[in-house]
């Protein structure tokens, strides 16, 4: 029986966490306080502790085991090639490959990586390595670990969300094999920024974020209604007064839809094939004016990442939110 595993999604503007009590997966989150999370990490790590650990105390969450995605703005994340060579060869030289984007020592930061794949000579012997590679800040990961042990979880594996998006398409693909080789996105639409994944398959292809999200949203109902950014994210959530119909929100869901629209363009130009199919996540999936204008708005076939998702997790409300921390418990499932 596979061990039990907490997956954990720490974003900027919310906690969350999946889990799996009595076979059912459970999914709980929690707000974060503007401003906690800062481009350098947490700002309060005691306050981050105090919120998460009081979420296991809440929800009386049994398993301490935890998968935690790194979100790609906190990652250095890049497909390498490189001769055959042992593991312990691979752990020496996977710094060398990051050394055109850390600018930092590169002793600072962990390295990880998993198998592409490994074509083989006539003889049978390797010819190269395909990887991905992986790099955090060793401080990042370590305050992330001391923060989840103090919160009563213990940090097993760490992964970037590139691979978190991965191991949804693998588990697709394994139900449905006549897909794969599909050129596909996964569109992340967060707080602070929008993150679009192209994958071939389960291949990863390439990344690209866009600095602007839900929290632009808020601006806008900020100055619609002459009130403060936590005011308006609460008329945000609450649709008061159809504030999500304004025209000025609409103006936000159109520049939202032109922004993603260029990096589809930019990946179609750049590859033999164009995107077939596109999946939508995080939280500005819960808001359904946006949702409606992003449909009409691109021709591609065009799901929630609830498609992607196992048959038992899909009847779940939310999974659109939720799923890097579900891709999280997944991971630590298959160990």
């Amino acid at each position: 029986m596979a061990a039990s595993y907490v997956g954990v999604d720490i974003g900027t503007g919310s906690v969350k966490i999946a889990y799996r009590e009595g076979g059912v997966v459970r999914l709980v989150s929690r707000s974060l306080p503007e401003n906690l999370i800062g481009e350098n990490g947490v700002v309060a790590p005691e306050t981050l502790t105090a919120l998460i650990a009081q979420m296991r105390k809440d929800e009386r969450v049994k398993p301490r085991d935890v998968v935690m995605v790194l979100d790609d703005n906190i990652t250095f994340f890049r497909h390498v090639t490189l001769p055959p060579m042992t593991d312990a060869e691979l752990k020496l030289n996977l710094p060398y490959e990051f050394r055109d984007y850390i600018d930092e020592d590169p002793g600072s930061y962990v390295y990880d990586y998993a198998v592409d794949e490994v074509p083989l000579k006539e003889d049978g012997t390797p010819e190269r390595l395909e990887l991905y590679a992986a790099a955090a800040s060793r401080k990042l990961v370590e305050d992330r670990a001391d923060m989840l042990r103090k919160a009563g979880y213990r940090l097993k594996i760490t992964i970037p969300s590139q691979m978190a998006y991965a191991r949804l398409l693998r588990g697709y693909l394994q139900r449905y094999p006549e897909e794969d080789g599909l050129h596909q996105v996964f569109i992340d639409i967060g707080y602070e920024r929008v993150s679009v994944h192209l994958f071939q398959g389960a291949k990863f292809k390439a990344s690209k974020t866009i600095d602007f999200g839900c929290r632009d949203l808020d601006m806008a109902i900020a100055d619609l209604k002459g009130v403060d950014r936590h005011v308006a994210s609460t008329y945000k959530k609450s649709n008061f007064e159809g504030v999500l119909d304004s025209p000025e929100c609409e103006a936000v869901y159109d520049r939202l839809c032109f922004e993603i629209n260029k990096v589809i363009n930019f990946y179609n130009f750049s590859n033999e094939d164009d995107v077939e199919r596109m999946y939508l996540l995080g939280g500005g999936v819960e808001i359904a004016q946006l949702m409606e204008v992003v449909t009409r708005s691109f021709p591609i076939p065009l799901e929630t990442a609830i498609m992607v998702m196992p048959p038992d997790i899909q009847k779940l409300s939310k999974v659109g939110s939720f799923a890097l921390a579900i891709a999280a418990l997944l991971e630590g499932e298959a160990v």
